[in-house]
């Protein structure tokens, strides 16, 4: 019986996250380079939402620059949940995926993304609960709250 450790199911959890980014057809912040540079050549519009994991990698710390709609997700734990014979054999995966958006929730562009989100999310199988929903005016941004999670065996 092979065990299920914290590092396969992490990883495991943020492929799947940046798999369902990719079909709701968001950018992934570390492949655009700078992020200030794609926006002023044109290939980002305000419609579009960048994402990225919230911890540095490679040693580079991706922030957020300018008016941008952006994701940022992170894990918060891989707990056991099954055992057989003094190993653990299955984890869940938990993580928050906050959405930053320059446009309000009311608006349609932000009803269809957070609706296409959760539903791309429950069909990769993840359990999607959603939390608060804030303007922060100190960024001038929309902010909602996803807290998922997915069963590993």
């Amino acid at each position: 019986m092979k065990p299920m450790t914290n590092s396969k199911t992490r990883e495991r959890g943020k492929r799947e996250l940046r798999r369902v980014f990719k079909d709701c057809r968001f950018k992934d912040a570390l492949t655009l380079g700078e992020q200030d540079a794609p926006r002023q050549s044109g290939s980002l519009t305000l419609d579009d939402f960048i994402y990225y994991y919230n911890k540095a990698r490679d040693g580079v710390s991706s922030t957020p620059v300018g008016n941008l709609n952006y994701i940022i997700y992170e894990t918060i734990s891989t707990e056991p949940t099954r055992r057989a014979d003094n190993v653990v054999i299955g984890r869940e995966f938990f993580a928050q995926v906050d959405v930053f958006s320059v446009k309000s929730f009311e608006s349609k562009i932000m009803q269809d993304t957070l609706a296409k989100l959760e539903e791309k999310l429950t069909a990769a199988g993840f359990e999607v609960e959603m939390q608060s929903e804030d303007y922060e005016p100190d960024t001038r941004l929309y902010h909602q709250v996803f807290y998922v999670s997915k069963q590993y065996f």
